[in-house]
């Protein structure tokens, strides 16, 4: 299995971040010692600090201003061979690190993007009423993040998206998988 960073973004998150680190932390049980989870916020917070304890991941006061600029900083802070990146309204079961892990171990995907039911609809209705989809919860392989460039830092809520379009741009290998 490769080593995992989930990386949380607490201003994405906002109020949804007890239950998404309650998700995160009965997900990575299963694999003890390969997955770390950062919560990272733009200034120290003693209750980030407490709540990212609770649920046993590790809270990062990163002093930058944007979600792209703090998602390079913990990812560049990062050992993982693979970075996940949780979507704020995503919505996760329990085998999908087990279902990404199987998808990029082996090299066949570069990226998966697991995304909610409700989010999968058709490219062309997604131009026609010209709406941006959420990009789902990303997993990607350092080397892809890296070669990219990570995020762009000057991006705060589109920063995923704009890693993800980049990715398809690179002919990554990036799948969708609807959960």
């Amino acid at each position: 299995m490769n080593a995992y960073c989930i990386i949380v973004d607490s201003r994405l998150m906002a109020s949804r971040l007890p239950r998404c680190l309650a998700t995160l932390k009965s997900a990575i049980q299963r694999f003890p010692g390969r997955v770390e989870i950062r919560v990272v916020s733009e200034d120290a917070n003693p209750r980030l600090a407490r709540l990212s304890r609770r649920f046993d991941a590790r809270f990062e006061a990163i002093p930058q201003p944007s979600v792209g600029a703090r998602g390079n900083e913990a990812a560049h802070r990062s050992p993982a061979e693979a970075l996940v990146f949780p979507a704020p309204r995503g919505k996760l079961i329990d085998t999908w690190l087990t279902r990404a892990d199987a998808l990029l171990s082996g090299q066949q995907w570069d990226a998966v993007l697991f995304l909610s039911h409700d989010t999968t609809l058709p490219r062309g209705l997604v131009r026609l009423w010209r709406t941006t989809i959420s990009p789902g919860t990303l997993c990607v392989h350092r080397d892809w993040f890296e070669r990219i460039g990570g995020f762009d830092p000057a991006l705060d809520e589109t920063a995923y998206q704009d890693l993800v379009t980049r990715l398809r741009a690179c002919q990554a290998r990036v799948l969708e998988v609807p959960i």
